[in-house]
């Protein structure tokens, strides 16, 4: 019987923000001998789960998921399309849900962009804004989302600021910046999880992921389950993090 069953694993490190790429999900469909639209199918179908356990089993106060890269666009539109889709559908289908647990969601990326359709922004915009009040969780979505297009946007703000002169440059600093991000009010991550065992971090998050742990599980996103992430965490806890000094957390 596993610790999930039986005395559940608990943290025993800070761990406020938990970061996910979710990556695997047609190579998953692949393996099975389905389409890709099955595989981020199922991967959509996990996100739920995974998260409520974040939050609910382990107390975990904010979950990042990366879903739509600025580079995704370069995918076949029908790819896009269906990805656009599953979105709108989770959010209608959750939305309920995420206010009677307190949950607030929190879209983090280019919303301006005039690729993405009218009715998309109103589910995002719509489901921002019931639950903006909802202090018990933050469920944040990478939409449309670049780390280099965050900065990007961050410094032409900054910029746009002190030419109107209501910044001195001379007083810029690390809180100026990040204030300016797309969702200055999230925590650093703590830790990035990446499925299907690949090391890199493709854009994401780059200013908050300064002194973060990663972890690179090898199971695909759509069969990535409570077991893993607890493998994870356990992991996680073993580690001394340092922040670039001598001394532990």
């Amino acid at each position: 019987m596993s610790n999930s069953e039986n005395q559940p694993f608990a943290l025993t490190k800070k761990l406020d923000h938990i970061a996910f790429i979710m990556d695997g999900n047609g190579r998953w469909a692949q393996n099975r001998k389905l389409v890709r639209s099955q595989g981020h199918k199922a991967g959509v179908d996990n996100v739920k789960t995974i998260s409520d356990i974040c939050f609910k089993r382990y107390g975990i106060k904010v979950v990042s998921l990366y879903v739509f890269s600025t580079e995704n666009w370069n995918r076949p539109d029908k790819e896009i399309k269906y990805l656009f889709k599953l979105l709108k559908e989770f959010f209608k289908t959750n939305l309920k849900q995420f206010l009677d647990d307190g949950t607030k969601i929190l879209v983090s990326g280019d919303l301006e962009d005039s690729r993405i359709p009218d009715d998309i922004k109103e589910t995002i915009l719509d489901s921002i804004e019931k639950t903006k009040d909802c202090k018990n969780y933050i469920f944040n979505v990478l939409f449309n989302y670049g780390g280099r297009r965050e900065l990007t946007y961050a410094a032409k703000k900054i910029a746009s600021e002190v030419k109107e002169g209501k910044l001195n440059i001379d007083s810029i600093d690390e809180n100026t910046v990040k204030s300016h991000l797309y969702s200055p009010q999230l925590p650093d991550v703590d830790l990035l999880v990446r499925t299907s065992g690949e090391k890199r971090i493709s854009n994401c998050l780059l200013w908050e992921l300064a002194y973060a742990e990663f972890s690179f599980p090898q199971p695909y996103w759509p069969a990535f389950t409570p077991e893993d992430l607890e493998e994870v965490l356990k992991d996680y806890c073993n580690r001394n993090r340092r922040y670039g000094g001598l001394k532990n957390e």
